[in-house]
């Protein structure tokens, strides 16, 4: 077998062996530590099929195969600062990243996206001052060096954020701008045959401040576009010699190792100017394959189901999927609405309507669902720190096809302590003691008086814990690449009740996910899919989940995954 696929059958054993032989007792769904288990079974008998571990069901999970190489990943979103401090400075680092991985590899992901990690003033360094050098809070070039290094060996690809919307204002190109900005004497304008970089930016004269704009220091009538930040001047992206620079900085980063690029701001190059910024990503999807033809780019557009439909049809591969992510988005309003028929049935009608508009801009797609990233609250909070909601959650997202992205934390069910963006990137819990790699908090954060879901030391040895929970839907996930990879579409037969249920279809497979989004049990009549196996299921509360004939019981937040029979 192939090295990921021995990989992929370690972990389904050893996820298999932490739930153990027998279907845990059924608890109640409002208990602080609910039980939960789910794995892959074997093909249905008329005796009931669980999640017991068997020499079958073992040998079956050898054959079903591995998740192919390409880009449609399971991401992990790392804030390097906030996630493991290697050398006890307070600030996370390189070395705490390359000190954790085989934590990442046993929580299965196989992607990580390294929010900006170049020389910046500020804490989240996103106003960027040298797109070729690594910060000196978080290491050296050859700990990136290293950390690509052990990733490679990993199987796990790395992107890294590039911002394009604005440089920091201490970048060398517009420290010289603003020099020659300076230097004109009045009724003067800017002479870019003299300074290139003025054209880098949008500089203006003006009697008093447009809107979006900041003073240009030392002068009395010069502004800049900086609509984020004064230390965001933003850049220019219609100029060529920029557009150069922009193709020699992913060139060198490719030549580093990384498999892409997660593009900031993207619906900001040209604020409220959409055909320009889908130009724009034209541009950036068309440079970055020609430099690496499988070049991952994922981009960040803030904006409803409608704009990020149009924003597709620039070419780009991924767009993250902001209509079913973060506190309003569709996986959260159906979870507040859990129980509530005709909620629970569009959340797959959802699915099929986004998957069938995105496709048809953008036949190459792949989608990039998330659940939270650092610019919103996190899960647990958005459905009032429930236990089985949490986890529900995860699977919504996890079993969505595309690229997943996984926000530190998220596998813990990390809450914040104010809603603001300091507090939405507080240090990663590892234990309770908080030391062992603990950051300090970024400047602003404010810490939740406690996590009440636990640290990772304290979930990992707890089958029933969010973050065991997130390592069997991984697992699965990664198991059955029909998931990730599959056309989605509601399967109105089933798709009834508070049981929400979609088809994927990929090449000459499919599989049928089922989810009670309900506090309630639900039985399910398969007679109509006799010949389907329940193939993997994933229990929050710990209650079994059978096929029996074809009598399909799924307890409250119970999710199953049928494929169809030999």
């Amino acid at each position: 077998m192939k090295r990921t696929a021995v990989k992929l059958l370690c972990l389904l054993l050893s996820i298999l062996l932490l739930v153990g032989c027998a279907p845990a007792e059924s608890e109640d769904p409002n208990a602080a530590a609910p039980d939960s288990s789910g794995a892959v079974v074997d093909s249905p008998t008329e005796a009931p099929q669980t999640a017991e571990l068997t020499e079958k069901a073992l040998a079956q999970i050898a054959t079903l195969g591995e998740s192919p190489d390409d880009n449609y990943r399971t991401w992990y979103e790392i804030f390097v600062y906030s996630y493991c401090d290697s050398d006890g400075d307070g600030i996370g680092d390189l070395q705490g990243v390359i000190s954790k991985l085989d934590e990442l590899e046993a929580l299965g992901v196989n992607g990580i996206w390294l929010m900006p990690i170049h020389p910046s003033t500020s804490y989240h360094k996103y106003n960027v001052n040298d797109y070729y050098e690594i910060d000196p809070d978080y290491g050296t070039m050859a700990d990136f060096e290293a950390l690509m290094a052990e990733c490679q060996e990993r199987d796990i690809h790395v992107i890294i954020d590039l911002v394009l919307n604005h440089s920091g204002s201490e970048h060398p190109w517009f420290k010289e701008a603003v020099s020659h900005i300076q230097s004109l004497t009045p009724g003067q304008q800017p002479d870019p045959a003299q300074c290139k970089y003025v054209d880098y930016y949008y500089f203006q004269q003006a009697e008093s401040c447009p809107v979006g704009y900041c003073p240009v220091a030392g002068t009395a009538d010069w502004f800049y576009e900086g609509r984020f930040s004064y230390e965001m001047p933003d850049l220019n992206l219609e100029n060529e010699a920029l557009l150069s620079d922009i193709t020699d900085i992913m060139s060198f980063w490719i030549d580093k190792g990384v498999a892409g690029f997660r593009l900031d701001a993207a619906k900001e190059f040209y604020s409220g100017d959409t055909p320009k910024n889908i130009q724009v990503l034209s541009w950036i999807q068309q440079t970055a394959t020609s430099l690496k033809p499988d070049c991952y780019l994922v981009a960040e557009v803030w904006d409803g189901f409608g704009a990020i439909t149009d924003y597709y049809t620039s070419g780009l591969t991924s767009i993250f999927d902001y209509p079913f992510g973060s506190g309003d988005g569709k996986i959260v309003e159906v979870l507040r609405g859990a129980g509530n028929p005709a909620r629970v049935e569009s959340y797959a009608q959802a699915l099929e309507k986004a998957d069938t508009a995105y496709r048809g801009s953008n036949p190459d797609y792949i989608d990039a669902p998330f659940l939270t990233n650092h610019d919103v609250g996190r899960a647990a909070g958005f459905v009032t720190r429930d236990v089985l909601k949490t986890k529900m959650a995860g699977a919504m997202n996890i079993f969505m096809s595309g690229s997943v992205f996984i926000y530190y934390g998220e596998e813990l069910g990390m809450i914040c302590g104010a809603l603001d963006d300091p507090s939405y990137r507080a240090p990663m819990y590892w234990n309770a003691d908080r030391d062992e790699g603990t950051t300090q908090p970024p400047p602003g954060c404010t810490l939740p008086d406690e996590y009440p879901m636990g640290s990772l030391e304290e979930q990992k040895p707890d089958d029933s814990s969010v973050y065991n929970y997130y390592r069997q839907a991984i697992a699965i996930r990664q198991a059955l690449p029909v998931i990730s990879h599959g056309i989605t579409t509601a399967e109105t037969a089933l798709n009834v009740g508070c049981v929400s249920a979609q088809r994927k279809s990929w090449n000459d497979e499919s599989c049928i996910i089922l989810m009670n989004i309900s506090t309630e049990a639900a039985q399910v009549d398969l007679s109509a899919y006799a010949d389907w196996t329940l193939a993997a299921s994933l229990s929050a509360d710990g209650a079994p989940i059978t096929l029996t004939g074809t009598d399909l019981s799924l307890p409250a937040f119970g999710t199953a995954v049928l494929l169809p029979g030999a």
